[in-house]
């Protein structure tokens, strides 16, 4: 592989525009200024940060877990330790970008990632960016970029936190995180276990309450995050390894199954960033190596697949004026598969240039960028976008950002041998979205509405689809619209020694095919599969001196499981309760929790005939001591 040095620099001036960033920081002028990803979308895109307390890594296991719980989005899962996927905006499993400390986490197998192969415990920061932003993060970025770090900060000192919980279903729960800091040198490493039966009771088609089988699974792994330098002079290092072994239990219609699926991840990512006067720089690399091995003895199948991708980023900025900098990047990215349906190795390769304006002043926010990228020896269209936030008053503001986006072949849908299509074209279509946001703060607490609408076209949606023979084929075949409204609601407000919060986030999606082959006719105009037109999450909680207390609810509405819409899955309603105590024994901090999932022991299908679980119950602690 030929490897290309990046370089990148970033400078964001007003406090607004600070507020999406984690990295380095200098002062110029009275103007504060960072090294930043060229991905970082910032405040001119609307964006969900994860809440990271001790309570919440406690009771959440899986990141699956902790988007279902409170992100505006869907989750498609197939049960406890399954297979989950998200649906954004609309969009298709494929189009959300995931990038871990820069690296891309889809495969380029089949451009998904299972959430539940992402332990809550093992990252800091957790941000999804609504939206398109393709010319910033690059194919797959159609609904959205879902952002993950894991980072060791400078300090003096150490710490360490053992989080362990245990629960209904043999569900149980470990982790260790030992952190230090020395001036120049700062280290984090963590490893986890998690493990569950899943054995939960369920009521069959036929009216018959059955216990689940075959659904056990295992997780275990580690990160290691070291930090060398100055913040104007760093060089950070991250290592994540991860295994997991899962039982695949029947589904509904069957009795019996002796599938069983194992992953293994080894992610390595490198970056030096430096800051001087008005320029900063910032060289990435990284590599993502995945093994997967799929058994089913009953009909006497054992195969493996493993899939590499290496990724070289730089990125320079410069600041221009008090309060505009032009940042440029260049990247290069290899991919390759490995399976039996490819008959040997497949390789894909990617190369981009791109760059970004940013202006901060004191009302505005404008973002500007443009990518062009080659896949392949096939060069994709040019690739703009545009991204404002504008204070209108002292309270009220909006947002509005326009996009080309798009998603090249995976390697499955051109190379396996029964059905890969080598001539596919690349999904392309545009995103736009706008918002308007009334905020305001007191002492005593603050309150944030936001309403918004957006849209998203596709042009040449691949899709595999029978032939005249009955054998399934690779194809670009829809044009797809996206359309709909956001809307959220924040309250924070303090009495005393309590403190009351109020979340509120409902979404409508209006997902169709505008167009589509004949075999599609009938499909044409209607909500697409597994697409909720209605998605709603909100929240309800009270602190008080060492306690506190939390009701999460979530409605999700009528989903289609055929293109004509002959079947469908009835809509549901979720209840989850969280409460914690902290106490300090020895003078460190402890948090305790007490976990009631599904409260109202709800009967329901995320996927149709997959069994989901009843009420159940999780105790944890999460202690935390150093100096």
């Amino acid at each position: 592989m030929k490897k290309t040095w990046i370089l990148l620099f970033s400078l964001y001036g007003c406090n607004a525009a600070l507020a999406q960033q984690d990295t380095l920081r200098y002062h110029l002028k009275g103007v504060e200024v960072r090294a930043t990803k060229f991905q970082d979308a910032g405040e001119t895109v609307n964006s969900y940060k994860a809440d990271t307390s001790y309570l919440s890594k406690i009771t959440t296991l899986t990141l699956a877990d902790r988007l279902q719980r409170e992100a505006p989005l869907f989750v498609r899962s197939y049960g406890p330790g399954g297979l989950s996927t998200v649906t954004l905006r609309g969009s298709g499993a494929a189009h959300t970008a995931i990038r871990w400390n820069g690296l891309p986490l889809n495969s380029p197998m089949n451009g998904l990632y299972d959430f539940n192969l992402l332990p809550s415990f093992l990252l800091d920061r957790i941000e999804l960016q609504c939206g398109g932003n393709g010319p910033l993060s690059g194919s797959g970025a159609v609904g959205g970029t879902l952002l993950l770090d894991s980072r060791a900060e400078f300090g003096t000192g150490w710490s360490a936190e053992v989080l362990s919980s245990g629960g209904s279903f043999g569900q149980l729960q470990t982790g260790l995180a030992l952190i230090t800091a020395n001036g120049h040198l700062a280290t984090k490493t963590k490893i986890y276990q998690q493990s569950a039966e899943n054995d939960f009771v369920f009521i069959g088609p036929e009216g018959a309450t059955r216990k689940q089988q075959h659904a056990a699974f295992l997780q275990r792994g580690f990160t290691h995050d070291l930090s060398l330098g100055t913040d104007k002079n760093r060089l950070d290092i991250n290592v994540w390894h991860l295994e997991n072994r899962r039982d695949i239990p029947p589904h509904m219609l069957a009795s019996i199954s002796s599938q069983q699926q194992e992953d293994r991840s080894t992610r390595l990512a490198a970056a030096w960033s430096v800051v001087k006067n008005r320029v900063f720089g910032h060289l990435r690399g990284g590599i993502n190596r995945e093994w997967i091995r799929y058994r089913d003895p009953a009909a006497m199948i054992d195969e493996g697949s493993r899939a590499n991708t290496l990724l070289a980023e730089a990125e320079a900025g410069y600041w221009v004026r008090a309060r505009l900098s032009i940042i440029t990047q260049v990247s290069a990215m290899q991919a390759e598969g490995r399976a039996e349906g490819y008959g040997g190795s497949r390789f894909q390769h990617q190369y981009s240039a791109g760059i970004k304006a940013v202006y901060s002043g004191k009302r505005l926010l404008l973002n500007l960028a443009i990518r062009k990228s080659l896949f392949d020896e096939r060069w994709i269209p040019l690739l703009p976008s545009a991204s404002l936030q504008w204070q209108l008053l002292q309270n009220w503001s909006i947002r509005a950002d326009v996009a080309k986006v798009y998603r090249v072949p995976t390697l499955n849908d051109l190379y396996w041998m029964q059905g890969g299509n080598p001539t596919l074209k690349p999904e392309s279509g545009w995103s736009s979205a706008s918002s308007l946001q009334w905020e305001k703060h007191t002492s005593k607490g603050n309150i944030k509405l936001q309403s918004g609408f957006f849209y998203t076209r596709m042009e040449q949606l691949m899709l595999w689809t029978p032939n005249e023979n009955g054998m399934y084929r690779a194809v670009n075949l829809h044009t797809t619209a996206s359309r709909g409204m956001e809307l959220s609601a924040r309250l924070t407000r303090e009495l005393g020694q309590a403190t009351f919060t109020v979340n509120f986030i409902p979404t409508i999606v209006s997902s169709v095919i505008l167009a589509s082959g004949s075999d599609f006719a009938p499909a044409i105009g209607k909500q697409m599969i597994y697409t909720p037109r209605i998605v709603y999450k909100g929240d309800i909680g009270i602190s008080y001196k060492r306690a506190s207390l939390s009701c999460y609810h979530q409605y999700t509405g009528y989903r289609y499981t055929t293109p004509d819409h002959a079947f469908y899955l009835e809509p549901y309603h979720l209840t989850e309760i969280v409460a914690g105590y902290k106490v300090y024994p020895f003078k460190q901090e402890m948090t305790l929790s007490f976990t009631v999932r599904n409260l109202f022991d709800t009967d329901y299908q995320v996927i149709a005939w997959r069994a989901m679980p009843g009420r159940s119950y999780l105790a944890g602690l999460f202690f935390t001591f150093g100096k």
